[in-house]
């Protein structure tokens, strides 16, 4: 992919960048050693190692949601009946009532691989499997979902919650106007100061109706209903994802209790024009295009060749995947990459990318000899090419992984760019 004189360029600007920290910080290793050399490997997963310590980890869970920013990712609620209820170890009593739902926010931050649970848990919502999640900015919105038992408890409320903040409490939104029926397992997207939602359901029915929340003055209005009268109307589904290229939003799969949706031609709603159209894919080759699937994860970035979702794993009620797929919303082209694969096929996980174009997959629900089981392994890959700067921090991290240890100021002073700093956390920074 890089040619040998940029690999040597890169391998030059690596070791001056990281002899400082080096020095510092390899005084720490016990075997004397060196670390691996750092090498970028993009569309490959590698599994996460969480640095332990004295802290708590989540529990395995399926059916929760995250979100990135460039610093971490923001994991909320889940489940997992084969906890007991004497393994939860947490400050507060809120997993009494929520048990076998995790009533919980955790944060995951990338540069220290440190896991802290948010000190808001009784704030949260009780719908906590299944719902709609998105950050935008330092604000984490959760949207809809479902208690338990599934279905006998849903929502049509919108909290949110400052991820500056870990003591934060979530708010719920007081709005008014058409809202849409309590559901779970929707999409949501923000555009232009709306929030849309999208399909659903109650456990019973299914929809794929639209309606969109004034976020300046909190009032829901409905944007389309499908009645079935209407050209290229897509039926009711949950667990679909969605990509949104500004204009269109595209309903990616999912599903009901008995049938699967498929990604050859996908069904976009004109948010100006408010009319569904069709839109036929374009195959990866011999590889076709995805198979049918509900409970997936997907996630779109923007890095300059148009917006692209990338989706893996999911179901369709016989078989379980753990492939990954890019789809170029401005061709619609699908792109099958045969070497980056899930270690194992997972469905009800959750995906997030940062801004910088790094996928994460948290979680979710594999199997084993037909045993069914549920993970909190974290997976990682580049679904692009970063910036030379965000190879030479991930180098960085690599070589000096005890670099949250230090002071802010210390890292600052030995030239590292303070907004690199920051991504560690839990840091107060100097200021000159």
């Amino acid at each position: 992919m890089f040619s040998k004189q940029f690999s040597a360029f890169l391998k030059r600007i690596l070791n001056v960048l990281c002899a400082c920290i080096l020095k510092m910080c390899n005084s720490e290793r016990k075997d004397g050693g060196k670390p691996p050399a750092y090498s970028f490997k993009p569309f490959s997963y590698e599994r996460v190692n969480f640095h332990l310590g004295n802290d708590k980890i989540p529990h395995p869970r399926s059916g929760h949601r995250i979100g990135a920013d460039s610093s971490n990712f923001y994991s909320f609620g889940g489940y997992n009946p084969l906890i007991r209820l004497e393994e939860y170890h947490y400050e507060d009593d809120s997993y009494i009532d929520s048990y076998p739902l995790f009533q919980e926010l955790w944060k995951f931050n990338f540069a220290s691989k440190r896991w802290t649970k948010f000190a808001n848990s009784p704030t949260l919502p009780k719908e906590l499997v299944s719902n709609a999640v998105i950050l935008h900015h330092n604000v984490l919105m959760v949207y809809g979902g479902t208690g338990s038992p599934f279905g006998t408890r849903c929502s049509n409320q919108l909290y949110v919650c400052n991820v500056n903040d870990e003591s934060s409490p979530m708010v719920e939104v007081k709005t008014a106007g058409q809202l849409p029926l309590p559901q779970y397992g929707q999409a949501i997207i923000y555009h232009n100061d709306y929030l849309y939602a999208i399909g659903g359901t109650t456990g019973y029915d299914y929809t794929c109706d639209i309606h969109r929340l004034n976020l300046k003055t909190l009032t829901w209005e409905i944007v389309y209903i499908c009645n079935g009268t209407g050209d290229y109307e897509p039926p009711g589904r949950y667990r679909h994802e969605v990509g949104f290229d500004g204009k269109r939003i595209f309903i990616l799969a999912g599903g009901t209790a008995d049938t699967v949706y498929d990604l050859a031609d996908i069904p976009a709603f004109d948010v100006e024009k408010k009319m569904w159209i069709s839109e036929k894919t374009v195959p990866a080759g011999k590889h076709g295009v995805p198979m049918a699937r509900r409970c997936h994860g997907a996630a779109q970035i923007d890095h300059g060749n148009g917006i692209e979702v990338f989706i893996t794993g999911g179901l369709d009620g016989e078989s379980i995947f753990q492939d990954l797929w890019r789809l170029n919303l401005k061709s619609l082209q699908w792109t099958y990459f045969e070497t980056c694969v899930l270690p194992r096929p997972t469905y009800f996980h959750a995906l997030a990318v940062t801004p910088q174009g790094r996928l994460y997959v948290f979680g979710g629900i594999y199997s084993i000899d037909e045993e069914v089981k549920r993970s909190n392994a974290v997976y990682s890959t580049w679904v692009c090419i970063p910036k030379l700067s965000e190879l030479c921090w991930e180098a960085v991290l690599q070589y000096s992984p005890r670099i949250f240890k230090y002071s802010s100021a210390d890292l600052i002073n030995i030239g590292l760019p303070r907004h690199f700093v920051q991504r560690l956390g839990d840091k107060k920074l100097c200021k000159y």
